[in-house]
Order: C-alpha cells, then structure tokens, then sequence
C-alpha cells in the first residue's frame, strides 16, 4: 500500500514538472513570437524630447517628426524602408526651433506644424529640403493637418483647452483665412471639396463650404483629439477621455462605439487613430494600442509592447505594416 502510494505521488509530481515545462515552453514561445512582430526603431539620438507624428508618403519614404518643444525640432526620414534613417533640424529665423506635432502630404509633398504656429513644407526628396511658411500665430500649437481634393491645407491649433483656430493656407504656405474659437481645435480633415470636419475640446465642427465657414455639431463630453476620414459616411474620432465616436449618414448620425464619460468603462486615453481598408488602430498613453479588423465594429486591445505615451500611429500602405511612435523617442514597426 505504502509502494503505490508513493508511486502515485512520484507519478503526480512528474506530471506536474512535465505540466509546468510544456506552459513555460508556450509561454516562451509566444513571447518570442510577439517581439519578433513589434520592433523596436533606433532612431539617430536628437537629445530630450518626443515624436509626436509619424507618415509613409507615396514614394515609400517613412519620416517622424517631433522634438523638444521651446527648443529643436527633428525631421527623421528613411529612404530604404526603415533600414538607415537621416535626422535633420531646421534652425533658422523667425524662431523656427520648435517642435513638430503634426504632419500630412498631399501631392507628394509632406507638410508639417509646429509650435507657435510654424508650418513647414518638404520640397524635395531629401530630408533637408524643408521650407519654413506661416508663423503668425504665436503660442499655438498646430496638432492637426487637411486638406481638400484640390490642394487647399488647413491647419488645426490650440492654445490650451480655451483658445482654437483653422488657418487656412495654400500649397506654398501662403495664409488665406484664420477662423478662431473659444475652445482647442486638434484636428481636421476633409471629406470632399466642400465638406470637412474639426475636433477639439468638447467639439466637432463641420463646414459644407470648403471652410469658409463652421458649425458646431452636437458630438461634446470629450477632448477628441485625432479624426479619420474614410468617406462622407464613415468618420472616426478618438478622445482623451476614452472616447471612440462614427461618425455617419453624412454628419448627421454619432455613434459611440466607447463612451468616455461611462465611470464603468476604463481609463484609457486615446491621442489618435488611423484605418487602411478594414483594419483600424487607435494609440494613447501608457502605451495603450486597440486594433480593430472589422472597420470598426469590435475593437480589441493589443498586448502592450511599451509604457510610453504613444502620440501618433500610420500604415505603410505598401507592406501593410504599422508604425506608433510617442514619448522619449519611442518608435516601433508593427507586422500583423
């Protein structure tokens, strides 16, 4: 009787070591199988500061811009699809040694904003062909760039949460109007020539006649702080509270899909969000990253990959690859 009680036990605690063994294997497994689909980027070292926008342009050119907000911006661009990266600082009149925080191209050409209303222009394929426009609009931070089907930008900025603006501006960043609010403006984007949206603080606007003019929507109860266009039907925006609101039926219908102002939902704050085709991302702080594969209708929360404030995320349309970038120079290149 003792015998077969000890060989149970000798049985049983084999089994357990083998149990034990194979979970750490998977464990081991899987762990290796996530870091060798997020990559970390190295990028050249700038110094204090962060990257807050991040585009892959149509010649396959990868750039993120960012820096140190009162003192350096950083231009970083790939020519060979991430392998090597150049870094370059524009630093010259008019105080032009402020950070990046947004940037979009339109027509091959990259347009990028900055702190106290700076607006630079890339006008040629090397990363220091860079042009400074604007910069009248002192202590304003323009976090968000549009632009129409036919070329005319807009540009979205704040002043802290009271005080917004849209600069309009034409492709040589020459000024045409300035449209001001009494509360932050983050983002814009544009459906068509005549209809376009802007998101700010406890806002959405929305003007049908190609910016000329704006009217605020009723979408409030958030710092929405990114928008995605990806038709008159379908528009996305993201909130610092943690909300995710569609916008459809050509602005007249909002769903939130997550409603920040729900005490039972969590704490997530989202900084912005990005679709190519079904799949869609959302970013935010600590690290935060949901992904959707259904356009939309379920989002599910990927396993983090940093603890930094992620502050912007973009497609490579050409490999369908993702990259996020966010604080102290944290930049990553996603393979789904």
């Amino acid at each position: 009787m003792v015998m077969k009680v000890r060989r149970l036990l000798r049985n049983y605690i084999l089994n357990c070591l083998l149990l034990a063994l194979l979970a750490s294997l998977g464990t081991s497994c899987s762990r290796k199988k996530w870091e060798t689909e997020v990559e970390q980027i190295t990028l050249p070292y700038a110094g204090k500061g962060r990257l807050d926008g991040v585009l892959v342009d149509q010649a396959g050119r990868i750039h993120i811009v960012g820096g140190d907000r009162h003192e350096r911006n950083d231009f970083y661009q790939s020519d060979d699809n991430g392998l090597s990266w150049q870094l370059f600082h524009y630093n010259a009149e008019l105080y032009s040694n402020k950070a990046i925080y947004s940037i979009a191209a339109y027509d091959n050409k990259v347009y990028c904003g900055s702190f106290d209303g700076k607006m630079f222009k890339q006008t040629g394929m090397s990363n220091n062909d860079w042009q400074l426009g604007l910069g009248d609009s002192w202590w304003y931070s323009f976090t968000g760039i549009g632009f129409t089907p036919s070329g005319t930008g807009f540009a979205a900025g704040n002043r802290g949460f009271e005080l917004g603006i849209i600069v309009k501006f034409s492709q040589d960043l020459q000024l045409q109007q300035v449209d001001s609010f009494p509360f932050a403006i983050n983002d814009v984007a544009f459906v068509n020539e005549q209809v376009g949206y802007a998101v700010g603080y406890g806002a959405l606007l929305q003007t049908r006649d190609a910016g000329n003019t704006w009217q605020q929507l009723n979408l409030t109860d958030d710092n929405y702080r990114a928008l995605f266009v990806i038709d008159q039907d379908n528009i996305w925006t993201v909130g610092f509270n943690g909300t995710i609101a569609h916008i459809t039926k050509d602005g007249t219908a909002f769903k939130k899909v997550k409603n920040g102002q729900n005490p039972l939902s969590n704490t997530d704050r989202y900084i912005d969000i990005t679709f190519l085709g079904g799949q869609g991302y959302i970013v935010g702080e600590k690290g935060v990253v949901l992904s959707t594969v259904d356009s939309g209708k379920n989002w599910k929360k990927m396993k983090k990959f940093t603890r930094e404030d992620l502050h912007a995320v973009a497609f490579n349309p050409l490999d369908h690859t993702v990259f996020f970038v966010g604080n102290n120079h944290a930049a990553f290149r996603y393979r789904p």
